[in-house]
């Protein structure tokens, strides 16, 4: 019973998404956690994803980045070539 159980959360908290284990492993320990304090009952996926907090967003510095004229001018004629070699 614990294996089906398993089996079904793992497919109903995995579709239609990516996890990246550095960035989520925190959120999940956070949401049993959160889960745990809350509940006499056993919670469903559902509840599980909205008991997860948000990913945590990578600071943006003002950092200039330096163009690269030459990558540049590679890249757009690639681009016209592969544009240009396409039949309608």
């Amino acid at each position: 019973m614990i294996a089906g159980t398993a089996m079904g959360w793992h497919r109903a908290i995995t579709d239609e998404r990516v996890w990246d284990q550095q960035l989520d492993t925190p959120r999940f320990r956070k949401a049993f956690t959160n889960l745990m304090k809350g509940r006499r009952m056993w919670p469903s996926p559902a509840d599980f994803m909205e008991a997860m907090p948000p990913r945590e967003q990578l600071a943006l510095t003002k950092q200039p980045i330096k163009a690269n004229p030459e990558r540049a001018q590679r890249a757009a004629a690639e681009l016209a070539e592969f544009l240009g070699g396409r039949q309608h």
